[in-house]
């Protein structure tokens, strides 16, 4: 459900068994706003997230995350304790991922390290 007030610009997604009960209550509070109720295809098991997964290596996810910390490849390496060398394998899919080393890295980089183990 998408809500638009013509003098407050308000984007709410609202799912659930009580979606149409907070629609009929934001109808009454703003009689003016434009509700689109548009249907959604669950992520969950959709050919998308399956073609996704299927090309998700933890390598990449290792770098992905990493990139989005704005740590270079030896910050990270020295904030895990190891060289770089041995990430960069990890990253380009050379090398598995311990559960040591992605517990290390789930810690530095503020993630669930299950992530990375495949």
């Amino acid at each position: 459900m998408r809500v638009v007030e013509k003098t407050r610009h308000i984007d709410v997604n609202v799912e659930g068994s009580g979606a149409e009960a907070v629609a009929a209550l934001i109808r009454a509070a703003l009689p003016h706003a434009t509700i689109d109720e548009e249907e959604y295809e669950d992520w969950e098991g959709s050919d998308l997230q399956k073609e996704i997964k299927a090309i998700t290596t933890p390598g990449k996810l290792i770098r992905a995350y990493r990139v989005r910390a704005g740590m270079t490849l030896v910050e990270l390496a020295g904030a895990i304790g190891t060289k770089y060398p041995n990430l960069s394998a990890i990253e380009n899919d050379r090398r598995a991922v311990g559960l040591i080393m992605a517990r290390k890295l789930g810690e530095v980089l503020g993630v669930d390290y299950r992530k990375f183990i495949a």
